[in-house]
């Protein structure tokens, strides 16, 4: 035996309720969430625009905050990557 404990569910914690976690968290923008997620999912912009139905360049300027992410397109972001829409607004 190496010493190793097993987790058990019961003792993790969602990464959404650590400190750490909530700093960051607060300086990230839309740009930056999208991009975090994207690469998270091992997307590339181009992969990301064909799904969306967009050119990767828009994509680019999303994640470079040179272009607002409409609702529109918030909510696909949401389904996409499974998590709240409020994600990717300022």
């Amino acid at each position: 035996m190496t010493g190793n404990k097993e987790t058990e569910p019961d003792d993790m914690m969602n990464v959404e309720d650590m400190d750490w976690y909530k700093e960051q968290a607060a300086k990230d923008t839309p740009g930056r969430t999208l991009r975090f997620y994207r690469k998270l999912k091992g997307m590339s912009q181009a992969e990301l625009a064909g799904i969306l139905g967009t050119t990767g360049e828009l994509v680019n300027d999303f994640e470079n905050d040179r272009k607002p992410i409409s609702k529109m397109m918030c909510t696909k972001l949401s389904e996409i990557f499974n998590i709240p829409a409020l994600r990717f607004i300022q």
